[in-house]
Order: structure tokens, then sequence, then C-alpha cells
């Protein structure tokens, strides 16, 4: 055996307390004490149904009696689900545009950003890492 390494035998000969080794003083005395799960007790009492009934069932006179209530979805939930619906296609649809313009210099002749028809967009010309922040930022508060 070499000078710089120790086999399992001596280290568990040498009692170290949080050793990951089977066999040491603290993995023999882990079961002891009061922190035993065995002995511990729970503080109140959980009672699951097996029959699947539960406090809020409803009773057969509850059934017959109240009334049902259906209805027509209003236009208004139509409405708010079209508009949010909208706004993250329209979100998605300029996170590109918004890294093309931090990413790429301004093109040629160009005073708009617009990159013509064969060109690339672009505008501030920080480079990939910048147009990454500001993109992971916009996600962010998104």
């Amino acid at each position: 055996m070499s000078n710089n390494t120790l086999d399992a035998n001596e280290l568990a000969k040498a009692h170290v307390p949080d050793a990951s080794m089977q066999g040491t003083a603290f993995e023999r005395n882990a079961g002891r004490g009061s922190m035993d799960v065995g002995k511990v007790e729970p503080l109140y009492e959980v009672r699951i149904p097996e029959t699947g009934e539960y406090d809020d069932t409803p009773t057969e006179e509850d059934l017959k009696t109240l009334r049902r209530v259906s209805g027509k979805i209003k236009w208004a939930a139509y409405t708010v689900a079209f508009a949010e619906l909208a706004e993250r296609f329209s979100y998605y649809g300029s996170s590109i545009l918004y890294t093309n313009f931090v990413q790429w210099p301004l093109p040629q002749g160009s005073r708009t950003g617009a990159g013509g028809l064969h060109g690339q967009p672009g505008a501030l010309g920080m480079g990939q890492s910048a147009a990454q922040g500001i993109s992971l930022f916009n996600q962010f508060f998104a």
C-alpha cells in the first residue's frame, strides 16, 4: 500500500464520524437515538376514506334539490382568451427583431436598420452576448 492512499479497513478504524463508508461509527449508530424514524409519532392523524367519499360529497338530497346551473360561456371570456393569444404571438414574433436590432450593426446605407433584400437587419452592433442578455431579461420580465 502506498503512503498517499488509505484502504477501507484503515478508514473504518479511524472512527471518522462523517465518513461515507459502511461500518463506520456514524453508520452503526444511525438507527439509534431520538432521531429513529420508527419512534416518531405523527402530530395528527389523517383519515383517508377508502370508499372515495369525502366530507363535502353531495348527499342524495343535495343531488335532488340543488338547482343545476348551466349556461353559455360569455363573449367576454372568449375576448380575453383571444387577446392573450394575440399578445403571445406578438411577443414571440417580435423577440427575434429585438435580438437582431441589438446584435448586428446598422447595414450600409440604411437609416432604419432594415437589411434590404439580402442584408442582415440590425442597428446597435453589440454582439451576441448582449443580444442574448437583453432577450433573457425580456423573457424574465414578460
